[in-house]
């Protein structure tokens, strides 16, 4: 009988037959594994292969394959596999969703976090194909689902995981049961009233005029009790979704705010733990409350950051800045590693943690960096030199002339560089370690397409832009997947005496 065991060493190459012969796959630290028989000098195992169909989509096909390190490794076979319940890497994978934010979360004992969903079909796709073979009557559980704000490139994807349930292919469907609703409390309100634009300050809902401000007051706990009527489109698609999953088991809604670490009791352990830093959320009227944000300077914004530069600098009410600015921001840490989770966070919003970082009232410092707003040029540089970086993760992509913002922008990758604690960081941008084939000439299957675009010049993806991280507290292993299935992009990081991350060879198998 199979034995539900993980991956014990960086990378584990999978050959179909033993002495090493026809590569299958590569598999990582942490990836469960069903084991058959384990030797020293071998290890057999179940594992998942895919093959291209001549109509170009991809089936799974399970079979049995052989981890066996070389004689020169030094490695004992036995040694690359642990049991699953002596599991202690923690996961987290930030998926390729073109122009939008997700990623996964993924515990040592199996717990779910997912945080944000893009806008696409393509969160929905990956999280099918990572939770395979689910069904109505056994759903995926997903312990949280995290919407760090509500702008539709971090959560309009989320709906199409509810619509993939009725999709003709299994291979394209999941079922899940999330359990906990997590955002930052603002609803988008429709953006235009009987035909008539509506302003700013009434796109977030009721606010509130103060000597120090503007204020958004009307702070929801659970969109379900939200009216149709006071949200945009993506809002009432994610509620109706999210009204589906409530009849099947209720959920918990819950707005965050700095300090709210408590809403992660169910996932934090004595050596792992989730601190949300972020909204800062005031009082006004005996409400909770965030402030109205407004827009930066405009460029070019070259040298422009400093701590003592006075806030009043960001012009006019602007509720882009401001859903953006007030995003969740969250610090997970795990031993002596940490990644920092920042939305959408902007110039001003950043400013104001980086000064409370400096005066000791929060840490933003961390290891692992999801960058903010896809690389955006309205960037704090003191909030990037409080986080002092090791790994960055940008994600972006260029889908189409309409969601192409230039990101990541040139100062903001230079700022990633500059402000890194070490000599050689690392950046990455999720859209950059997509590989993608030529596939010729092609005409589009739909006659009209056909009839109004002709042939054209197709490509398809040999490998997702997905950036894999692994740690279990004091290793920290970072890898891409390649257009090559033998080829990866790995580097890993060791703690030293003083608890700082030194560079570490990367162990395969």
């Amino acid at each position: 009988m199979a034995k539900r065991c993980v991956i014990n060493v960086d990378l584990a190459d999978v050959w179909a037959a033993r002495g090493r012969k026809r590569f299958l796959r590569t598999l990582a630290w942490g990836d469960e594994v069903s084991v058959l028989n384990a030797k020293s000098t071998h290890v057999e195992i179940e594992t998942v292969t895919y093959h291209q169909q001549p109509d170009g989509s991809i089936l799974s096909e399970t079979t049995v394959g052989y981890i066996e390190p070389t004689k020169s490794s030094g490695i004992n076979a036995a040694d690359a596999i642990r049991r699953r319940g002596e599991n202690d890497v923690l996961r987290v994978n930030f998926v390729d969703v073109q122009q939008g934010d997700g990623a996964v979360i993924e515990s040592p004992d199996g717990k779910v976090i997912l945080v944000d969903g893009g806008d696409n079909q393509m969160f929905a796709r990956y999280l099918a194909g990572r939770f395979r073979g689910t069904s109505p009557a056994k759903p995926k559980e997903i312990d949280c689902i995290l919407v760090t704000h509500g702008d539709a490139d971090h959560f309009a994807g989320l709906p199409e995981i509810f619509k993939s349930e009725t999709n003709t292919n299994p291979r394209k469907r999941l079922f899940m049961q999330p359990r906990r609703i997590y955002h930052n409390g603002i609803v988008k309100r429709p953006s235009k009233k009987n035909g008539k634009a509506v302003p700013d300050r009434k796109l977030l809902g009721p606010t509130r005029k103060t000597a120090e401000g503007v204020y958004v007051v009307g702070l929801e706990q659970s969109l379900l009790s939200v009216d149709d009527a006071e949200m945009n489109q993506h809002f009432r698609t994610w509620k109706a979704a999210l009204k589906e999953y409530n009849k099947r088991k209720k959920l918990e809604f819950r707005r965050l705010e700095f300090g709210d670490t408590e809403a992660f009791e169910f996932f934090n352990t004595d050596n792992m733990k989730i601190e949300v830093l972020g909204p800062l959320v005031e009082q006004v009227d005996g409400k909770p409350a965030l402030k109205f944000l407004g827009k930066p300077p405009k460029g070019p914004r070259i040298g422009h950051e400093s701590l003592d530069t006075d806030a009043n600098e960001f012009g006019g009410l602007s509720a882009s800045h401001t859903i953006n600015g007030h995003s969740i921001v969250f610090r997970l840490s795990y031993g002596g590693f940490s990644y920092l989770f920042a939305g959408d966070l902007n110039d001003e919003a950043s400013r104001i943690l980086a000064a409370e970082h400096n005066k000791g009232s929060i840490n933003l410092r961390s290891e692992v960096f999801k960058v903010p707003h896809h690389g955006s040029a309205d960037f704090s540089g003191a909030f990037i030199q409080a986080v002092s970086p090791v790994v960055n993760v940008v994600s972006s992509g260029d889908e189409n002339a309409r969601k192409e913002y230039i990101h990541p922008r040139a100062t903001l990758m230079g700022a990633l560089g500059k402000w890194s604690r070490v000599p050689e960081p690392l950046i990455f941008v999720t859209e950059l370690v997509a590989f993608f084939k030529i596939e010729g000439w092609s005409r589009s299957v739909d006659d009209a397409k056909a009839k109004k675009n002709g042939d054209f010049f197709g490509f398809s993806r040999a490998a997702y832009g997905i950036v894999k991280t692994r740690t279990d507290g004091s290793r920290l292993f970072v890898y891409t997947d390649s257009g090559n299935v033998e080829m990866k992009e790995a580097y890993a990081y060791q703690l030293d005496s003083s608890g700082s991350p030194q560079p570490a060879a990367v162990v395969r198998v």
